[in-house]
């Protein structure tokens, strides 16, 4: 295996693990959100016949969409460093090529 073919085995390699990376945070954002709603729905459901105070329910309601909120917060800041890390990623591989290639260039040209 050549380095060219070396450099883009790792470097597909770390992609992909980068994307997988991904696809967990959306995985648990979602996952998230459905206990958040289901806890917000438990809490109405079993709450309303005994809590006279209906604004205590609305309350606690408004605080679990918030924390909704957070949790879709913290997946797109984590999505955001992720895409970074991917961005930076292609351009050391593409640098990497390129630099090979102008080596591999100035070696053919010196063998003349």
């Amino acid at each position: 295996m050549d380095q060219q073919e070396v450099l883009k085995t790792d470097y597909l390699k770390k992609k992909r693990q980068l994307e997988e990376n991904e696809e967990d945070i959306l995985f648990q954002r979602d996952q998230g959100i459905r206990d958040v709603e289901e806890v917000a729905d438990m809490t109405h459901y079993y709450l309303k016949d005994y809590v006279l105070d209906q604004g205590f329910i609305i309350q606690a309601v408004h605080k679990l969409d918030r924390l909704k909120e957070e949790v879709y917060e913290a997946a797109q800041h984590d999505r955001k460093k992720i895409e970074r890390e991917i961005e930076e990623l292609d351009e050391t591989y593409y640098h990497a090529v390129r630099t090979l290639y102008d080596q591999e260039l100035e070696k053919k040209e010196s063998d003349f």
